[in-house]
């Protein structure tokens, strides 16, 4: 069983949210503090803060969202409001695709994988379980254009269990964009400027294809923090809380 934090009364209606590669439970419990109604879950991913020991080959989209239908089993809910950031929107995507029936609606923050692997912005993440430090051109290229989405990246130079960076940047969470318009749910896709890690494009695609979505632009995370939480949690309350989410259609199979 993955580990998990919670925040809010176990009585509201649940919504599990995953974080980002290479982050943790932490990194959603510290974000999203305003939620109003709705029981916050935020699991750690295998690989991940305190889910340790899980095999190698158990780094994929497709086991990573196994592993919440797990968890949410054991908490006994049978359906959720699913949503995710960077890594977490494409597990979120991977499991609305593979567990349709276990899914009210779906939110997903600056998302980063479309339906093919090795995605170009983020091979400095994977490069650093090849070694990557501050003296490589690529990277010093980055600090000089973007310095707080490098300084992010080298957050991560020394940390145990770099392999899963390499991993999931071979891995992707679907195959095709004829399979995301398939989803029916009511989607809220939020992207950020400034943020190379994160592409607006990505967020864009994502969005022209589901067939259900809203899509907003926060206030760049790593240039207005503060402003960025304050509109990540507004928007997430008011989509969450719009009455929309509580009959969705089912997905086709």
């Amino acid at each position: 069983m993955i580990h998990f934090e919670t925040l809010g009364h176990e009585n509201n209606e649940p919504l599990v949210f995953l974080h980002g590669l290479g982050a943790g439970a932490a990194q959603t419990t510290s974000a999203l503090t305003q939620l109003n109604n709705h029981f916050l879950i935020a699991p750690d991913m295998p690989g991940h803060g305190q889910s340790k020991n899980f095999p190698i080959d158990q780094f994929s989209f497709n086991h990573f969202a196994d592993r919440v239908i797990e968890l949410m089993d054991f908490l006994g809910i049978e359906k959720s409001h699913l949503g995710g950031l960077s890594m977490g929107s494409g597990i979120t995507l991977n499991l609305t695709l593979r567990y349709p029936e276990r899914v009210k609606s779906i939110i997903l923050l600056r998302p980063s994988w479309l339906n093919s692997p090795k995605p170009s912005h983020l091979e400095l993440v994977a490069r650093v379980h090849r070694g990557l430090d501050d003296s490589d051109p690529a990277f010093q290229a980055l600090h000089a254009a973007n310095p707080p989405v490098a300084k992010s990246i080298s957050v991560l130079f020394g940390t145990p269990d770099t392999d899963i960076l390499e991993k999931m940047w071979l891995d992707c969470p679907f195959t095709s964009f004829e399979q995301i318009q398939q989803i029916q749910n009511p989607a809220l896709v939020l992207s950020s400027p400034k943020d190379d890690l994160h592409p607006q494009e990505v967020a864009d695609q994502i969005a022209k294809h589901l067939k259900n979505a809203t899509t907003a632009v926060l206030p760049a995370r790593y240039y207005e923090p503060d402003q960025y939480q304050t509109a990540l949690n507004q928007h997430i309350n008011q989509f969450l809380n719009s009455g929309s989410q509580n009959d969705s259609p089912p997905n086709k199979s």
